[in-house]
């Protein structure tokens, strides 16, 4: 990593809460093969501790998923620079997302230019994540819908996305006919969660192409189950 942009030092900053956010880009990100200067700049930008609660606050910039309640977790900061690598985002892009959970990534990828409908299901996390996001950006709800509810309530929506991203895990890959395959642009790229045997999980990495998908990359992970119902696939 070269030439780190230490020089944004967010509200919420003090010179600790920098150092440990540019070594975690440096160790855990960019010396990993991540290396995409936009990307690495929006790591540093936002300030990952704000978005867990305050009692977890401590491990923010560990190299490890922590838990921010609910049942819930906020992954390791790893585990969202490769999801956010994968989505290939470009200013403009419109992207749906499955689970705002901590709201980190959703922060990552407006920090890129994207364009955000992100659903959340829990209650607690949506009330807490919306506010965390206003606060953090006065204009992120001017920009992007952070949305309440089971994503199956929305299926009726004609509108197309060119990238979906998953943060809870899928029983199956979506398939032709299913809510978010058909919410998919041509060459759109999805980013989920699989579950793929027992006790195994795989994030793919897929292409739209010719009304089928086309595995493009694959990561061993573990994510929670996805809620509600599950016949988004």
């Amino acid at each position: 990593m070269e030439n780190p942009d230490l020089g944004f030092v967010s509200k919420f900053d003090d010179a600790g809460t920098v150092l440990a956010r540019e070594r975690m880009v440096r160790t855990q990100i960019s010396d990993r093969g991540i290396k995409d200067p936009n990307l690495l700049s929006a790591f540093l930008k936002v300030p990952r501790h704000i978005f867990l609660p305050e009692k977890y606050r401590e491990h923010s910039y560990e190299d490890k998923a922590v838990p921010i309640g609910e049942e819930q977790t906020i992954s390791q900061p790893y585990i969202v620079a490769y999801i956010a690598d994968q989505l290939r985002v470009k200013a403009g892009d419109t992207i749906l997302e499955i689970g705002t959970g901590s709201g980190y990534l959703a922060a990552i990828l407006d920090q890129l230019g994207a364009k955000l409908l992100s659903l959340e299901i829990v209650p607690a996390l949506y009330e807490r994540t919306v506010k965390v996001l206003e606060s953090w950006s006065t204009g992120f709800t001017k920009r992007n819908r952070i949305l309440f509810g089971d994503a199956l309530l929305f299926t009726q929506s004609k509108e197309k996305f060119s990238k979906f991203v998953s943060s809870a895990c899928f029983p199956k890959i979506p398939g032709p006919g299913s809510f978010l395959f058909e919410s998919l642009s041509e060459e759109g790229i999805a980013v989920l969660p699989v579950e793929w045997k027992e006790d195994i999980q795989l994030l793919l990495t897929l292409r739209k192409r010719q009304n089928r998908f086309e595995e493009t990359n694959r990561l061993s992970v573990k994510f929670v189950p996805l809620l509600g119902r599950t016949d988004l696939a």
